[in-house]
């Protein structure tokens, strides 16, 4: 996870009298170790993605996606489905907005830092008037007014939240298993694995990967595989397509981001190909050891990251 605020907020906190809730500090004695914060209803968290920081408050869980209402803060701006809310109801130490008409789903893998807990009341507000019922403020809050000018800048900041609200709501999600449509190990038996290594043009241990489960296709190699195999290209991509949906759900979870752009930074690249690189090296590494229980990914997922972290060591320090 990140360990700094929004640029927005750190100069908000720097130049007022009582910044002390906003700090890293002030977060950890309020909410816990960042690291061990569990996505919930009420909680207001950072969410970003490609350069994208957005303050949003958590509505509801949707499978891997969050409900979530955007908050504004430094401008704010308002409209007629927007609560306004005093510091009086918040941590934060100005007035802020959340845009309950900018209600969307966003990938729990673009969360990245909790911020705040708000109360039952103000997020049960937000949930009605995003579903069309409007009832009357929380105590400390306010219902945002209608702009009437046309030049009102609250115009503009609700037009730049919707176009952020994009750019996370479009964040990938971890590729994911199918339901297994061809034993690619019994079909590799049945034509002889050195037919496969000679058919893909590939060294034997990554043609055994394949055809193990372990090692997605590329959609050129699984018409390669569909031709020699006998099934169709489609069935052979989604054998080989993806991570296990409960190693997937983990790989997204908020506790993991500090190590994912770590990777991203030290391989030059982006945040879901290190993701994705860590999930395959931990399916691999519990494909090896796992001997019929189902795994912990958490843990393993721990400790691929210290055998990474060993290896990244090892290599610098010329072992």
């Amino acid at each position: 996870m990140t360990a700094e605020l929004p640029d927005r907020l750190r100069r908000l906190a720097d130049s007022l009298q009582v910044p002390r809730a906003l700090t890293t500090a002030a977060l950890r004695d309020r909410l816990g170790d960042p690291c061990e914060v569990e996505p919930a209803t009420g909680q207001v968290w950072q969410a970003e993605w490609d350069n994208v920081s957005q303050l949003v408050l958590l509505l509801a869980a949707e499978g891997r996606h969050w409900q979530v209402v955007p908050v504004s803060v430094e401008p704010t701006g308002e409209d007629e489905k927007s609560l306004v809310v005093s510091p009086d109801c918040t941590t934060l130490p100005v007035e802020v907005t959340a845009w309950a008409g900018l209600t969307t789903s966003i990938p729990t893998g673009t969360l990245s830092r909790a911020i705040d807990n708000w109360s039952v009341d103000i997020t049960a507000w937000c949930v009605d008037i995003a579903a069309g019922t409007v009832r009357t403020p929380p105590t400390g809050t306010r219902r945002g007014r209608t702009p009437v000018d046309p030049f009102d800048s609250s115009i503009t900041v609700r037009a730049s939240l919707s176009d952020d609200l994009e750019v996370l709501a479009a964040a990938p999600l971890v590729p994911v298993q199918a339901a297994q449509a061809v034993n690619l190990k019994s079909a590799a038996a049945r034509v002889g694995l050195p037919a496969v290594i000679a058919a893909l043009g590939l060294p034997q241990p990554t043609v055994m990967k394949i055809v193990q489960g372990k090692q997605p296709v590329t959609p050129q190699q699984a018409e390669v595989l569909a031709q020699l195999l006998g099934y169709a290209a489609d069935e052979i991509m989604a054998t080989t397509g993806g991570l296990p949906a409960d190693l997937a759900v983990e790989l997204e979870q908020p506790r993991w981001r500090t190590a994912w752009r770590s990777i991203a930074r030290r391989l030059g690249v982006s945040e879901a190909v290190a993701r994705l690189r860590a999930g395959t090296g931990t399916f691999a590494m519990a494909f090896r050891q796992t001997g019929g229980a189902a795994p912990d990914w958490r843990r393993r997922i721990g400790q691929w990251l210290a055998a990474s972290e060993t290896e990244t060591s090892g290599a610098e320090h010329g072992e």
